[in-house]
């Protein structure tokens, strides 16, 4: 039985120091993080330009769509309410 219980004791051992070196600390991980951005494909200045416009005119575009359906249901709940 002491065999059994030593065993079992020496497998949580190991089982505790696999587990630390799984993760790898703060380093490893910014080491991870920099490797990873340098496969990213970065926009050049062009598309970067063309994406910002289209996102803007997008949002202009729904302003202008909620600022009309906001006139015309504020104007109705007046024309009810008062």
């Amino acid at each position: 039985m002491a065999k059994k219980e030593s065993s079992a004791a020496t497998a949580k051992g190991a089982n505790k120091s696999q587990q630390k070196k799984k993760g790898g600390g703060p380093v490893k991980f910014a080491k991870d993080v920099r490797g990873e951005l340098k496969k990213v494909s970065w926009p050049d200045r062009g598309q970067l330009q063309q994406s910002t416009t289209v996102v803007i005119l997008l949002v202009l575009v729904l302003m202008a769509y909620i600022y009309a359906w906001d006139f015309v249901f504020r104007n109705l709940s007046q024309l009810i309410f008062a």
